[in-house]
């Protein structure tokens, strides 16, 4: 029965208008943000004072972080859920706002290129929570008909469920973190693509870095594995441009009124298999690099990272 009543509401939840949801956050962000000064939003304060002092100490140049607000923030995460459930539900005002760069990376890693030296075979496909995060994994589905999601499940069975519709593609095959061999072992067989984000886990250990100056984890012992097993490694992102930030110069972390421009799919790097044995001597060690690309995404769209997770920034 909850799931009928979940699949419902929905339904109808993620038709409703734009200017509903605008009108829904003006009344009940103030309330939020009243009940969580202490918690979430007192948290994201505070990994946002951190980050900008670490900003200006280190001399790097970041507008967009610079002039961030937790405000911003949550307003971000609020556009971008609902980008990501409309996404899943492929409803076309979302959809078409989908626009894909530097898909050769992509490509090249899962069909191999012989001019760069680079040879077809299973790869991870990894990146964070920021921006409609959710369509990550489904755009993956382009490249490859075998992908293999790591993600956690959620509590409440009947939602699990309904959530796990959504996502699903007959391209793509859910694992939960505690099925890492059948997932492994899935990888190789199908020359396939493991997805998974990195910045966020769950009763697993991962790797101590350092962002923004700050003692931080991300949660690559997975990708180190099956790069080491012979699989590469593509990084990807996603972002949401607003309507503001295509029309002037405003720095692009700046949120403005809303999020409702092109929601940006974006390939970066490729590390091949066994990198940390080929790589030349200048260049950083796996984890280290990934690291640096991480707080890179994050200075360069802030208002949609998730800074208020109770994880963050610790080791």
């Amino acid at each position: 029965m909850k799931y009928f009543v979940y699949k419902a509401l929905f339904y109808v939840i993620l038709r409703l208008p734009d200017f509903f949801f605008g009108i829904l956050f003006k009344l009940v962000f103030p309330i939020y943000k009243a009940l969580h000064k202490e918690r979430a939003f007192g948290r994201t304060l505070r990994h946002l004072e951190n980050a900008k002092a670490d900003v200006i100490e280190s001399g790097k140049n970041s507008a967009a972080l610079n002039c961030c607000s937790a405000d911003d923030v949550f307003k971000g995460i609020f556009w971008n859920a609902i980008d990501s459930y409309r996404g899943l539900a492929r409803l076309p005002r979302t959809t078409k706002r989908i626009v894909f760069e530097n898909e050769e990376i992509i490509w090249d890693a899962v069909r191999g290129n012989e001019a760069k030296g680079i040879v077809a075979g299973p790869i991870a496909a990894i990146s964070i929570h920021q921006g409609s995060f959710e369509l990550l994994h489904r755009s993956l589905c382009r490249y490859s008909d075998k992908v293999h999601l790591v993600t956690d499940t959620l509590g409440d069975g009947a939602l699990r469920r309904y959530i796990q519709e959504l996502r699903c593609d007959k391209n793509l095959t859910e694992y939960s973190p505690n099925e890492s061999r059948a997932l492994i072992r899935n990888l190789f067989k199908t020359n396939g693509i493991l997805a998974m984000v990195i910045d966020q886990g769950k009763h697993t250990k991962g790797n101590q870095v350092k962002l923004f100056g700050q003692d931080s984890t991300l949660y690559l012992r997975l990708p180190e594995l099956v790069n080491q097993m012979g699989a590469g490694i593509v990084t990807f992102r996603t972002f949401t441009r607003s309507n503001r930030e295509l029309a002037s110069d405003e720095p692009r972390g700046k949120v403005g009124e809303d999020l409702r421009g092109d929601i940006v799919i974006c390939f970066e790097k490729y590390y091949p298999p066994q990198y940390d044995k080929v790589r030349k001597e200048s260049d950083a060690p796996l984890v280290e690099s990934i690291a640096k690309e991480v707080e890179t995404w994050i200075s360069d769209n802030p208002a949609q990272w998730s800074w208020n997770y109770h994880g963050n920034f610790r080791v």
